[in-house]
C-alpha cells in the first residue's frame, strides 16, 4: 500500500505542475472546466495504474474490498495534495480569480431582469425587496468563491470520486481484465 501513496503524490504533483505552468503562461486561467476534467483524468489514471500493477504482481488472493482499499490508498493522498494546493492557489497565488468572479456576479445583479429571474426561480424570495435579494446573492457569492469553501468542496468531491473510481475499476478488473 505504500506505493499507492507514491502514485497519488506523483500524479497529484503532475497536475499541480500543469496548473502552475498554465498560470505562468497565463493560459485559460478563468476556465476551470479543462483543469477539472484533467484532474479527474489524473485521479482515474493513478488509481487504474496502481490497481493494475498490484493485481498483476500480486501473489496473494485478493477480494473486492482489498482492491478498493488499494484504489483508496492512491485516491487519498491525491485528494489531499490537490485540495490543499487549490486552497493556497486561490488564496495566495491567484486571488484575482475570486475577485473577478464576484465582480462579474455583482455587475450581473445590477440588472432588474436578473433580480426578477432570481425572484421567479425561488418562491421564498417573492416577498423580498430587490436590496434584500442582492444582499443575499452577495453573501452566497462571497461564500462560494472563498478558498476555504473550495477546499471543502474539492476534498469532498475528490474523495467521493476516488471511492467510486476505486469501486468501478476494481469491478472492471475483476470481471473483464483478470476474470476471477
Amino acid at each position: 500500500m505504500k506505493n499507492g501513496w507514491l502514485y497519488g503524490l506523483v500524479f497529484g504533483s503532475i497536475w499541480i505542475a500543469i496548473k502552475m505552468l498554465a498560470f505562468a503562461l497565463n493560459w485559460k486561467l478563468d476556465e476551470i472546466q479543462i483543469f477539472v476534467l484533467l484532474n479527474m483524468a489524473f485521479l482515474t489514471a493513478a488509481i487504474a495504474l496502481f490497481m493494475y500493477r498490484k493485481k498483476r504482481n500480486g501473489t496473494s488472493e485478493s477480494n473486492i474490498l482489498t482492491d478498493i482499499k488499494a484504489g483508496l490508498s492512491v485516491g487519498l493522498p491525491y485528494t489531499l495534495i490537490v485540495s490543499f494546493f487549490l486552497f493556497f492557489y486561490y488564496r495566495d497565488i491567484y486571488p484575482e480569480f475570486n475577485q473577478k468572479k464576484r465582480a462579474a456576479y455583482e455587475q450581473k445583479m445590477d440588472s432588474p431582469a436578473e433580480i426578477a429571474a432570481i425572484r421567479k426561480g425561488n418562491s421564498a424570495l417573492e416577498n423580498k425587496s430587490d436590496a434584500e435579494i442582492v444582499e443575499m446573492a452577495r453573501k452566497n457569492t462571497a461564500m462560494m468563491y472563498d478558498p476555504q469553501f473550495t477546499l471543502s468542496v474539492s476534498l469532498l468531491a475528490l474523495l467521493v470520486y476516488g471511492t467510486l473510481n476505486s469501486l468501478l475499476i476494481a469491478v472492471i478488473y475483476r470481471r473483464v481484465v483478470f476474470r476471477d
